[in-house]
């Protein structure tokens, strides 16, 4: 309270009210994590794992019997995309001999009634060459496991066996042994193939994920994957590449926050993109406002007749009603601390923060109306409201930067999380008792790379 012959005056301040604001309505976002892998360690145990020699014999009494080596080059193994072909060369080697008719002599076992006709393949000539290529499927179940199926594609005798003593053609038998002996391959590369741990990859990217990003000086980013896809595996030479790409429910907040782990679930269809679409709460401090408004109004006078007041400082104090709260000490034919209320909105047009509705506190107007009516008549109010506009494009730009640095760090062993938010809107501002709440919505692409 005062008198009105006071020159001090000391106006009561506002009780600080906060009208609550909603709360974030996240949209999901899609995050693509490519995948590269290394086959060759695969394919070098199956190729270890599998014969290079192979020896067999089949013996008949009359017609023809075979003895043969088979000896198989290293497996060749390549990517066409969506398979994998494995091409297999090799050499071989058959001794034959051909009776004409067989016949039981006293019930003893048969035996040729005329001497029998040897003749060979390859064996005081060269080898004779063949090959053999195979195809590979892979397809993904939704527990990660990893189901494949290789089959012979093709099979080429590149040189023939012919015998014209006997006139028998033994490329068909020849064709025959070869598919047999080497039909180990198949289930042996499928073997090796499903040790691939699909799983293990997921849960890694899945669990680094999980943990909340620190934005200096803002708070906490928390990505929340909900669910997980994958993509077909395209094979290029002996490397595999796919991409995981995890659907988010990404959340900012200033504080950290203990949520609990969630475990990996099952693959899901997905769509695959790495776009980031997040809203995010800045928060802009008084203190930081403050600083902007002393610059602009401290110092200034304003003359009514032969009456004076000087603002000596000025600050934001508070909320009321999602208006500012601006205390203001003055000095000249009146001293003391005065209370104004301001409405901060947001000017997109101009992109800045500007003060409307720029109005003394009732508890001020009240001790005004008996002790000082005259200030009324200095137009603080106007000016305020004219000149208090602030650019909010720097504090714009700070938080994309801080932002673009916490998406671009290691966040495993190995984990290489590479993002960067390209725009940042302004969509709404909030008045609390303490800040300003800057609702924002950031665009931006985000993956993580597993080296």
């Amino acid at each position: 309270m005062c008198l009105a012959s006071c020159k001090n005056i000391e106006a009561l301040a506002p009780v600080s009210s906060e009208i609550p604001y909603p709360a974030l309505n996240n949209t999901y976002s899609n995050i693509t994590i490519p995948i590269e892998m290394d086959l060759t360690s695969s394919f070098m145990q199956a190729e270890k794992l599998i014969p290079t020699v192979y020896k067999g014999k089949n013996e008949v009494c009359e017609g023809v019997s075979s003895t043969y080596s088979i000896a198989r080059k290293p497996i060749r193994f390549d990517g066409n995309g969506k398979g994998l072909d494995y091409t297999v060369d090799g050499e071989l080697k058959l001794n034959l001999s051909y009776c004409p008719k067989c016949q039981s002599i006293t019930g003893k076992e048969p035996l040729c009634l005329v001497p029998r006709i040897y003749a060979d393949c390859g064996v005081s000539e060269p080898k004779r060459r063949f090959t053999l290529k195979y195809a590979t499927s892979l397809k993904v179940g939704p527990d990660y496991s990893l189901n494949t199926k290789t089959v012979l594609k093709h099979f080429d005798l590149i040189d023939p066996c012919k015998i014209t003593l006997f006139n028998y053609d033994a490329t068909p038998k020849i064709e025959s042994e070869i598919k047999k002996q080497l039909q180990v391959l198949e289930p042996e590369i499928d073997k090796q193939l499903k040790t691939i741990d699909i799983k293990s990859m997921a849960r890694d990217t899945w669990n680094s994920l999980l943990d909340p990003i620190e934005v200096p000086g803002y708070g906490f980013l928390y990505l929340r994957p909900t669910g997980i896809g994958m993509s077909e595996i395209d094979f290029s030479g002996q490397k595999a590449n796919f991409n995981f790409t995890l659907k988010l429910a990404p959340s900012f907040v200033t504080e950290k926050l203990s949520m609990p782990k969630t475990p990996l679930p099952e693959l899901s269809k997905v769509n695959n993109a790495s776009a980031l679409d997040l809203a995010m709460d800045v928060n802009f401090s008084f203190d930081s406002l403050t600083q902007l408004i002393r610059a602009e109004f401290v110092g200034k006078s304003f003359d009514v007749k032969r009456k004076k007041i000087k603002v000596e400082d000025l600050y934001i104090s508070g909320s009321k009603d999602n208006q500012l709260v601006l205390k203001t000490q003055i000095s000249g034919s009146k001293k003391g601390t005065i209370y104004l209320l301001a409405s901060p909105v947001l000017n997109d047009s101009l992109h800045q923060i500007d003060f409307n509705n720029v109005s003394f506190d009732v508890h001020t107007k009240n001790m005004l109306l008996k002790a000082a009516k005259w200030i009324f008549k200095t137009k603080i109010t106007e000016m305020i409201e004219d000149q208090a506009s602030f650019d909010y494009l720097p504090l714009v730009s700070d938080v994309k930067k801080e932002i673009n640095t916490s998406l671009n760090q290691e966040v495993l062993k190995d984990v290489h999380l590479k993002g960067n938010v390209s725009e940042i809107y302004l969509k709404e501002l909030f008045v609390t008792p303490s800040h300003l709440v800057l609702r924002t919505q950031l665009i931006g692409q985000m993956k993580l790379i597993l080296k």
